[in-house]
């Protein structure tokens, strides 16, 4: 990585030279930086900031804070791990380690089909691992944070290029000690196929939920076609809430051995009662098979075939975005381009009547506690409002909007549009 060593930074925080933009989302943005210390030692890391534009939005503020203070609690080799949270001239930022490698979501793109089972097995291994981690944690008194990640899908687990794979973004994970927070309709968007029934129907989630998110990861991984993708979010929605089969992975795959396609399958049940009670049984179940099919991968055999998989990938720098951050105060002040524009009123006010809709679902359930299937109907409905809120936003500001996406797109050249 010598050629990063010698580029100049862009901007500083603190100790920390900016050497440029990895990616950009709906509510943060991740840069790679350099940390100073004595004698030039230090070491590359990530810093991953709110975005100006919402940066005096209380309420994603506090979503990052909360994401803040629950990173500090876990400690595991399969989930990033953050350095620290500062704040500068009223910009907050987490500071974190780089994983040099690719999402699981973009591996299965490159491949066009179904991962190696071995290989699948030994990274949804660890990745269980982490979740009981985050499930099972406790804070410096020693109470239990019960932490459930609920934003489990295949952008967020990392391969790094040493083997080793990372759950990444707590942005949206919620702590039993706390307040339940509200679920966001923009952390959804693009999301909403991994989501479990019970997130779906406004019920208090526990570790269940991650586990059927991370048996919808599975079955993509293992066939490389999404389980729940729809035409359509209604049809997503309605496929996960009301559906209650659960589909056989060797029906698209057959290559798959039956032992791995039933725990898929138990992972994927509807009724939280009949899945896994715990990430941790998944783990042992995966572990178990692998022992049993003799499969016995390491993470240099990992880090081995992703060279073979993704040969230019492995010892490229990173694409990085080489202008200036945009000022919050602490950062150098630069013109903010157009696609990082104020929200506008119509679409922030979308955003609050969705999540309006979902306090309602809560209220709705907590007074009438009666069938499953009527809180599922009853909850999808007020999410399709929701969904149909936001819709009507977009679609009356798609006409405006074209005519400066010619502009937006030529000053975002080079920028990876990619959730952070």
């Amino acid at each position: 990585m010598s050629s990063l060593a010698s580029l100049e930074p862009v901007a500083q925080i603190g100790r920390y030279d900016v050497i440029g933009r990895l990616a950009s989302g709906g509510m943060a943005e991740i840069f790679l930086a350099r940390e100073r210390g004595p004698h030039t030692v230090g070491r590359h890391l990530v810093l991953k900031r709110i975005l100006p534009h919402v940066a005096t939005d209380e309420r994603m503020v506090e979503m990052f804070v909360h994401e803040a203070k629950l990173c500090m609690h876990l400690r595991h080799p399969n989930i990033c791990p953050i350095y620290e949270f500062g704040e500068e001239g009223g910009s907050f930022y987490l500071a974190m380690e780089w994983v040099r490698g690719i999402s699981l979501r973009d591996l299965i793109d490159r491949v066009g089909g179904a991962l190696p089972v071995p290989m699948v097995t030994k990274i949804f291994a660890d990745i269980a691992g982490a979740l009981h981690h985050a499930h099972t944690c406790t804070d410096q008194t020693g109470r239990a944070l019960s932490i459930v990640h609920r934003d489990v899908n295949p952008e967020n687990i990392m391969i790094g290029f040493d083997g080793v794979a990372k759950l990444l973004d707590f942005g949206v994970a919620a702590a039993a000690t706390e307040r339940k927070h509200k679920t966001e309709a923009g952390n959804l968007k693009g999301k909403f196929a991994y989501i479990s029934p019970e997130q779906y129907q406004g019920q208090a989630l526990d570790g269940r939920s991650d586990v059927f998110s991370l048996g919808v990861s599975l079955y993509e991984a293992l066939t490389g076609q999404s389980l729940y993708d729809r035409a359509s979010e209604y049809e997503t929605v309605a496929a996960i809430v009301l559906d209650p089969d659960v589909p056989s992975i060797r029906t698209v795959n057959g290559s798959v051995p039956p032992e791995l396609d039933v725990i898929a399958q138990m992972a994927l049940s509807k009724n939280r009662d009949e899945r896994y009670q715990s990430a941790d049984e998944m783990q042992a179940a995966l572990l178990t098979f692998a022992a049993r099919e003799g499969h016995h991968v390491r993470h240099t055999d990992i880090a081995g075939r992703l060279r073979e998989i993704v040969p230019d990938l492995a010892d490229a720098p990173p694409e990085l975005d080489r202008r200036e951050p945009a000022s919050t105060g602490g950062w150098p002040k630069v013109d903010t381009p157009t696609h990082q524009a104020a929200a506008p009123v119509d679409e922030m006010q979308s955003l609050l009547l969705a999540a309006e809709a979902d306090d309602e679902l809560d209220e709705l359930i907590g007074a009438k506690r009666r069938s499953g299937r009527l809180v599922a109907v009853v909850s999808l409905l007020i999410i399709l409002v929701s969904l149909g809120v936001i819709g009507w936003v977009v679609t009356r500001r798609a006409a405006p909007a074209e005519t400066g996406a010619a502009a937006a797109d030529d000053g975002a050249a080079g920028e990876v549009d990619a959730p952070p």
